[in-house]
């Protein structure tokens, strides 16, 4: 196969609009987003991923109507007739479509890495990994709905063909972290992830199985539309089921998340200078210079009213409600940010001095989950404890009952809402901070 009889075949198939629409379907589904990745690499990958249950239905379709073009030209019997054996009249179809599904799923990260890079501070080289398994499953993908449309031959077969492999991306999206779909469809799928967050990362493990799962599918759709006859063609998907059974053997065992967490991500990165040191993970860098200031006026504030003040702050990875109810350092506060996609910390500087002081210092705990009526009051306790630190008084009276007591009790109250908050023992915080004030 020539270059010109590719490039022949590029001007008289599907090709060009498939690496179109791939790359302007995908970017704009990924624009729409953006503030689920943007500033961060393995997001981006993971949300490119996700999006693949319409960008691999949309191969599909368009692999299944190219399969059909010389039938709708009625050409067929023409072609047929030729003495070239048919893997050699539908090689640059196939090799055409291929390169166009892979175009069009690189030229999409490339639209969101555009973004990325003017603001990412750390590159986890798994993300390029995942970017590249994704462009196995546009080839494989072109490659199966040509085998779909020669066996099947009908005009309504390319849409039906985009509606099942829709379908099945879906309820694999849909049933996630659920036991409905067998594991076999659940983990085979464009998108098997789930629960992201930016401190997480996709075990090689993982990208291994799925290479070795997409590499035998397209060979046995290639081989399968490359084949002349019947029984070749069923002999053909050998390749998919071995590949299936020795990436299912790679994975992990069970339904867990396939995301883990990345060590690499969460190391910190410390502020540097004279003043408290202040902290934020390696991946949120670009936040710390809109954190530094406010976190050094909360602690500021926090040494002037308490005693046993924190004396640096750190970001932390972990959500306050998944943490476990275990005692929390006194000297380090810790703080939860999220990043803005166009860099640096969503949250204003004055939201993150209130989201530094609330609860004097403290994070909420975990087991007022379930509990509304405790929540709510502690959500009240935190808040007056935070005015009380900022000499701000919050929209509601509890701000006032505690300012009524004298100014050593005061501290003592809010001082010990912050040992039990730290302790995160089960106890009402409004009772401590301003109980018994009749």
């Amino acid at each position: 196969m020539t270059g010109r009889i590719l490039r022949i075949e590029i001007h008289r198939s599907v090709a060009p609009w498939t690496a179109l629409g791939a790359a302007l379907v995908g970017t704009a589904l990924l624009y729409v987003a953006l503030d689920g990745w943007g500033g961060r690499w393995m997001l981006l990958a993971l949300w490119q991923r996700e999006y693949l249950f319409i960008l691999w239905p949309m191969a599909l379709g368009l692999g299944a109507w190219q399969a059909g073009r010389d039938r709708r030209c009625r050409t067929e019997e023409l072609v047929a007739a030729t003495a070239r054996p048919r893997w050699q009249r539908v090689l640059p179809a196939a090799t055409a479509m291929a390169l166009a599904g892979a175009a069009g799923y690189v030229l999409m990260y490339v639209g969101g890495a555009v973004q990325v890079a003017a603001y990412a501070s750390y590159l986890p080289g798994q993300s390029i990994v995942i970017a590249g398994v994704g462009v196995l499953w546009m080839v494989s993908g072109v490659w199966l709905g040509m085998t779909v449309g020669a066996l099947a031959p009908f005009r309504l077969t390319p849409p039906a063909t985009a509606v099942v492999g829709a379908t099945v991306a879906l309820v694999a999206i849909t049933d996630r972290g659920y036991a409905h779909v067998p594991k076999i469809v659940h983990l085979l799928t464009p998108s098997p992830f789930g629960f992201w967050g930016d401190f997480v990362t996709v075990l090689g493990r993982v990208s291994v199985a799925h290479t070795v799962w997409l590499v035998g599918l397209a060979v046995s759709a290639l081989a399968s539309f490359l084949c002349a006859t019947r029984t070749v063609r069923m002999a053909a998907a050998l390749p998919a089921v071995v590949a299936a059974v020795v990436a299912l053997a790679i994975l992990p065992d069970g339904r867990q998340r396939l995301p883990v967490p990345d060590a690499a991500a969460t190391a910190l990165v410390c502020s540097v200078g004279p003043g408290p040191e202040v902290c934020v993970t390696r991946v949120h860098v670009s936040a710390l210079a809109e954190l530094r200031d406010p976190a050094r006026q909360a602690l500021a504030t926090m040494s002037a009213k308490l005693p046993q003040a924190p004396t640096s702050v750190h970001e932390t990875p972990e959500s306050w409600y998944e943490t476990q109810p275990t005692p929390r350092p006194r000297d380090v506060l810790l703080v939860e940010l999220e990043l803005a996609p166009w860099g640096g910390a969503k949250a204003s500087p004055d939201e993150l001095r209130w989201r530094l002081l609330d609860g004097a210092g403290t994070r909420p705990c975990a087991y007022t989950i379930g509990n509304p009526d405790v929540a709510r009051a502690n959500r009240v306790a935190r808040l007056a404890a935070a005015a009380w630190l900022a000499d701000s008084a919050p929209p509601d009276e509890t701000w006032q009952v505690l300012r009524a007591f004298p100014a050593a009790e005061q501290r003592d109250r809010v001082a010990a809402l912050r040992r039990a908050a730290l302790a995160c023992t089960e106890v009402n915080l409004l009772d401590l901070l301003v109980g018994d004030h009749s």
